[in-house]
């Protein structure tokens, strides 16, 4: 798969979570389509941003729920929310009370993500909340995606270790893809902002692909 074969809605989640990266945050994002796949709303993550604030709370899911104009699309059921990441417990909460009712996600959370949760609670397993995991391809990009962000930024060697351990539970192969790009000296003399998402996502993919086939 490449970034030209994508849909809309996910050609702009991974988008978003690049534009994420170069910010020296996260690399999730989010958008909200209607059936015809015309993008609503979105939003990105922006925790590693200080001049906001309080940045920890800015998620991309929350934005984008936050920033769908209901007045001028009242259909919010019609709707479907595509996230790069299974939504947390804040996240996760905003979707049940903002009325989306349809998910799709690229990447299963086991560490931070809480989709099960829904299923824990009478009001929220009422509303019916309908979830498509997408966690073959487009799970290993969005954790390759994420794994770029630690590599280049985090400095506490134990701390990586656990966080790229969490993100190889279900996409080791976008994990190793990452680390091939950061070892190959592609962020070297260049910045995040340098390349593409399409660039990034389709490197990454090509890699992925070679791991895979040697299975």
């Amino acid at each position: 798969m490449r970034y030209a074969e994508l849909s809309v809605p996910w050609q702009r989640v991974f988008a978003l979570a690049w534009e994420s990266v170069c910010a020296g945050s996260r690399a999730i994002g989010a958008v909200i389509a209607d059936d015809a796949g015309h993008i609503l709303a979105e939003g990105r993550n922006r925790t590693g941003e200080c001049d906001l604030p309080n940045p920890s709370a800015i998620h991309a899911e929350t934005e984008a729920i936050r920033s769908l104009d209901t007045a001028a699309h009242p259909d919010k059921r019609g709707c479907t929310l595509y996230a790069g990441l299974e939504p947390c417990v804040m996240c996760m909460g905003t979707l049940v009370m903002g009325g989306i009712r349809r998910v799709e996600i690229a990447a299963r959370d086991d560490f931070g993500g809480a989709m099960r949760l829904i299923d824990q609670f009478d009001f929220a397993r009422s509303k019916g909340i309908q979830v498509t995991w997408r966690d073959d391809v487009l799970g290993d990009i969005q954790r390759g995606m994420q794994t770029i962000r630690e590599l280049l930024q985090q400095q506490d060697s134990a701390r990586l270790e656990r966080i790229l351990s969490d993100f190889s539970v279900h996409n080791r192969a976008g994990v190793d893809a990452a680390k091939q790009l950061v070892e190959a000296g592609w962020f070297i003399e260049k910045r995040p902002s340098d390349y593409s998402a399409q660039v990034i996502f389709d490197a990454l993919a090509v890699r992925c692909e070679v791991q895979h086939d040697s299975l």
